[in-house]
């Protein structure tokens, strides 16, 4: 049995009272009304005698009492790296995302999370790897909730921005390939008109171009979605996957370079 001090059982009842698992010093400062330097020598006694955990600098997690003894938790990874960024804009992306929608067959590994003023970094909190990826303010659109559990929710790219991020940045999801088995899972509920607005909107080459590819490979979407498309289309081809070499036949219709087969892509479909 772990003995609470008045000002850790104090935290830790308030902390409760306000669904807060995670909380930072800030936070600790203002339910104990005292310095900041103050609560972090509690803070410190306080994950000496397992009581919280620290999870980074600054950020900490309650250590649930039913695990009695035990000195060291991190908490769901899906909330921690919620937390991490702090009060930046942010949201859970790439194979991250794919994995909460339901979008991907394969087990979550590293937890991704995109910020905006963060650098780009990956780190280890507890045993899990957590990678943050920088993006621009303006890039922070197409999000939505996601319940954790009752009262705890994260924010989290929707299934269209999931896509988008992933055609960006294939590396952080698996590959091209993992982007095309997700929008296949997904095919009969994907809003294509705001998978194009999405593309339209971020703006990047090979973003479109990726995209007007995985419309005719998942056999989603209208003309009218692939002429919006088309349209931005310049003569430059990009590689339909940027992490594998160069190699493969042109699309001349999509202005890529296809270093992934559909055959392949098929195949991954029905693995």
């Amino acid at each position: 049995m772990k003995t609470l001090g008045s000002q850790s059982a104090k935290l830790v009842q308030t902390l409760h009272d306000e669904r807060k698992s995670i909380f930072t010093i800030k936070d600790a400062a203002r339910i104990l009304q005292s310095p900041k330097n103050v609560v972090s020598n509690m803070l410190g006694k306080a994950q000496q005698r397992g009581i919280v955990t620290r999870l980074q600098r600054g950020l900490y997690t309650l250590v649930p009492a039913e695990l009695g003894s035990e000195t060291v938790y991190a908490g769901d990874p899906l909330v921690v790296a919620d937390h991490l960024p702090g009060e930046r804009l942010h949201y859970l992306s790439h194979g991250t995302a794919l994995a909460i929608h339901g979008m991907t067959l394969q087990p979550r590994i590293v937890v991704t999370v995109s910020a905006v003023g963060s650098p780009s970094r990956t780190i280890n909190v507890q045993g899990t790897e957590i990678r943050i990826v920088n993006i621009r303010e303006s890039q922070v659109f197409g999000i939505e909730k996601h319940w954790v559990d009752p009262g705890v929710s994260v924010q989290v790219s929707d299934v269209e921005r999931t896509i988008i991020d992933c055609l960006r940045r294939p590396d952080l999801c698996g590959g091209y390939a993992e982007a095309d088995v997700g929008t296949w899972i997904v095919r009969d509920r994907v809003r294509t008109q705001t998978l194009v607005d999405y593309a339209l909107r971020l703006n990047v080459g090979a973003v479109i171009r990726r995209l007007g590819y995985l419309l005719d490979s998942c056999q989603i979407g209208t003309e009218d979605d692939r002429a919006r498309l088309t349209e931005k289309l310049s003569a430059t081809y990009h590689p339909l996957d940027p992490s594998l070499p160069a190699d493969g036949p042109h699309s001349a219709k999509w202005r890529l370079r296809l270093n992934v087969s559909r055959e392949e892509l098929e195949a991954q479909r029905g693995s």
